[in-house]
């Protein structure tokens, strides 16, 4: 029996022999996408169970959530794998919460939410990001880690402080499944530079509320959630340089963050925002690069005769803006702006010559630029898209809140070395209907367009979205 099952059944016996107050929802979950071009499935993970239970004891709170993710078998001839399982548990949240008279401690596996705008904040990093559920909202698109958090409040100010002892990385696709937005590439875990000591993330933030909203800080020191091309080792055979070969090197930058944010309220409208400065530097020198055996039979290639660290070291700036209003016929708008920005980039250049090529990389070496290649480790889900975004969001309901419509769409405004029109846009369609309390039916039509003129040609990220142009729909009952 796993440890998630392990836990799990120690809180349900705990609950079921407790005389305090107990409390449970949770939802089932039928989802249907294909897509548009060919109707074919798309084969992603989705959550068809998710049940939430909470144990209150006086000052004491037990909160879990336990999810059963599905995803349609790869091989269902039952030639290579007998087994009839489809789906996987995941224990999404698992902590305590202790309320005091000055605040509130957390311990446990927790799902963090920093910033003030709804969705894309730069500063919302405490918790990593699952990248197969990009396209939905607020903590659902994030994963839980094992940390502590302490709230402190005091008349018009509240203090936060976060800390975990794990390096906690995105969930990223693999090579091969459905998800439009790949990896440039998937090393094995032999090629990664191991994180020396303890992999300590930790950071705090300050909020002030004022008259007409609230002001907030935000800092936080940990390793990056996606992996960077660290450098390259030469190896060969002894002193022999005959069949040498390219090592690539992965690591994880070390990175610290200080971000701001505000909620401005005036008459019906709302005014968000949250920007952050990024200071990201790879940690791996030459001493650590000499130290290294091949990743590639290390009792035949045993010599290293060449090291080439990167050692980057870049600041880089993102900051999202937020305006909710209540237009006539009580449409309610939201539009948001998203930019990125390097701000300054250094590193040490890698061998540039037709003996030593980087394969694993899919470019030349003659393209090769370390600050071309150079995608930050945190900050906004959006950032893997484009560096300039606009986002709008149309919503009106009927029948008492009954039936809903949504519209929104996604704008690539990224025009920089390029010409004046919008070279990509995600436009999506969803409604939803309320059969009864617990019952409602959801059907969504998104289609993305790209550019084939664009400069990055075929590599552009909503060219090779394309093909995610899909239908969805889902019937969803909640308890």
């Amino acid at each position: 029996m796993s440890l998630n099952k392990i836990i799990m059944l120690i809180l349900l016996l705990s609950i079921a022999h407790s005389q305090s107050k107990n409390a449970f929802n949770g939802f089932l979950d039928f989802n249907y996408i294909s897509r548009i071009s060919d109707g074919s499935i798309i084969n992603l993970p989705y959550r068809l169970f998710s049940l939430r239970i909470d144990h209150e004891n006086e000052d004491i709170l037990i909160k879990s959530n336990l999810v059963i993710e599905h995803k349609i078998r790869e091989e269902t001839h039952f030639l290579s794998n007998e087994s009839p399982s489809d789906f996987n548990l995941d224990l999404r949240e698992l902590y305590l919460q202790l309320f005091t008279s000055w605040g509130e401690l957390k311990i446990g596996k927790i799902i963090h939410t920093w910033g003030n705008v709804d969705e894309n904040s730069p500063v919302d990093i405490v918790s990593p990001y699952d990248y197969y559920f990009t396209f939905d909202s607020g903590i659902d698109k994030k994963m839980g880690i094992f940390s502590s958090a302490i709230d402190i409040y005091a008349i018009n100010y509240k203090l936060g402080f976060t800390f975990s002892p794990i390096h906690n990385t995105h969930r990223t696709p693999l090579e091969k499944d459905d998800f439009p937005i790949k990896l440039p590439t998937y090393p094995y875990e032999n090629e990664f530079m191991k994180i020396s000591g303890s992999p300590i993330e930790y950071g705090f933030y300050g909020l002030k509320t004022l008259s007409k909203g609230d002001i907030s800080i935000h800092y936080f020191n940990g390793y990056d959630r996606l992996f960077n091309l660290s450098g390259v080792n030469v190896y060969a055979n002894g002193p022999d340089k005959s069949f040498s070969i390219i090592d690539i090197i992965y690591s994880y930058r070390k990175t610290k963050m200080l971000g701001v944010g505000t909620n401005l309220f005036v008459g019906n409208a709302t005014f968000r925002g949250d920007a952050a400065f990024f200071n990201t530097s790879d940690v791996n020198g030459e001493d650590k690069f000499l130290e290294r055996k091949s990743s590639y039979l290390p009792t035949i290639y045993d010599s290293l005769h060449y090291s080439y660290p990167l050692k980057e070291e870049v600041n880089y700036f993102q900051a999202t803006l937020q305006f909710d209003i209540e237009l006539p016929f009580d449409i309610q708008f939201t539009g948001q702006f998203f930019t990125y920005d390097t701000l300054d980039y250094k590193s040490d250049s890698l061998p540039l010559d037709e003996d030593i090529s980087i394969p694993n990389l899919e470019i030349t070496a003659d393209e090769l630029n370390p600050k071309n290649i150079f995608t930050p480790g945190y900050g906004s889900s959006i950032g893997i898209l484009t560096k300039k975004a606009a986002i709008i969001s149309l919503q009106k309901s009927f029948l008492n809140d009954q039936l809903n419509f949504k519209l929104s769409s996604l704008l690539d405004i990224d025009n920089k070395n390029y010409h004046n029109s919008i070279p990509g846009i995600i436009l999506s369609l969803e409604t939803s209907y309320r059969l009864n309390d617990n019952l409602i039916i959801d059907i969504g039509y998104t289609k993305i367009t790209g550019d084939s003129n664009h400069p990055l040609g075929e590599d552009y990220r909503l060219n090779i979205m394309e093909d995610f142009s899909h239908f969805r729909t889902n019937l969803k009952y909640n308890f």
